[in-house]
């Protein structure tokens, strides 16, 4: 019963390790062929050999990245001793535009092969730094592309619109309030001022009125000669003068609650300023390629 239990559990693991391990073992095994024709010193099988496993689609193609940078340098050092410089070339600069930190190993390969090597990535330094200077113009470019958005963004994030309803109570006060709320500020300030206008007429006869009365009654008192007739036309003007400012009031007051009501306004869209939050600080790493390597670096937006 023990044993039995045991034995499915074998076979599975077995099966996964099977699974597994087949792509990175068939690579092993193709570059080792393909590697055996070079350290023969059979140069134009070999190229043969590499230039299949390196072919994707073909039945023994390899995978594998690391594989497959080995083999480009197998493939180029075979080409090289053909004498074949312009394809070893293309294989090498395919090995450096993935890999800029390959170096080959002066084991493997003469001082030809090597001497290739340091020569082709030497002439990509223009091609390397002409691709970063693309880089970094596309990346400076879409900078100033958010840039611009950003900027077409922020008054539209410092403003809110707000609907505001208006009320009928409001509309019937006079002085022109009613006119305010409908948005109508020419007619606002016309009723305003004639209304103040009136009112202030109105008022200042009273006061006159009162004062003459007043006059009058201390004359009398110190048994002052009044002109009476004077009195009283000088009282009849300032209540003539009182009566139409008063009357004329009410009447321009009531034409503004008027009007107020039969052009009112339900609600009106006010667009008020908002406090945009600026944007928190941030710290990104850079890795570029240099001249001797690769260049580490931090990028900061304080």
């Amino acid at each position: 019963m023990t044993r039995s239990g045991k034995l499915p559990a074998v076979l599975v693991a077995l099966a996964l390790t099977v699974v597994a391990g087949p792509s990175h073992a068939d690579d092993a095994t193709e570059l080792e062929k393909a590697k055996a024709s070079y350290d023969a010193g059979r140069y134009g099988e070999g190229v043969e050999r590499f230039k299949q496993i390196l072919t994707p689609g073909t039945p023994n193609a390899l995978k594998d990245p690391a594989s497959i940078e080995r083999a480009q340098a197998y493939y180029a050092a075979c080409l090289i001793a053909l004498d074949r410089m312009t394809e070893a070339t293309e294989q090498i600069q395919k090995i450096y535009r993935k890999n800029p930190l390959y170096a080959p190993d002066p084991v493997d390969f003469p001082s030809k092969v090597t001497d290739r090597f340091f020569t082709v990535k030497g002439s990509m330094k223009d091609e390397t730094a002409a691709g970063q200077q693309a880089k970094d113009a596309a990346r400076e470019k879409e900078k100033k592309e958010l840039q611009a958005y950003i900027a077409t963004l922020q008054p539209l994030a410092g403003q809110e619109s707000l609907v505001v309803r208006h009320s009928r109570w409001l509309a019937a006060i006079p002085f022109g309030v009613g006119q305010f709320q409908n948005g109508q500020e020419g007619l606002g300030y016309g009723f305003l001022v004639s209304e103040a206008l009136l009112a202030g007429v109105s008022i200042t006869s009273g006061v006159i009125y009162m004062q003459l009365l007043t006059d009058f009654t201390r004359q009398q008192g110190q048994q002052a000669q009044v002109d009476f007739d004077d009195l009283q036309a000088r009282l009849n003007s300032t209540v003539a003068i009182n009566r139409v400012s008063t009357a004329a009031l009410g009447v321009v007051a009531i034409a503004g609650i008027v009007h107020a009501q039969l052009t009112f306004v339900p609600e009106a869209r006010e667009t008020r300023p908002r406090s945009v939050p600026k944007a928190p600080p941030s710290v990104m790493p850079t890795l570029t390629p240099g001249p001797s390597g690769m260049v580490l670096g931090v990028v900061g937006r304080f």
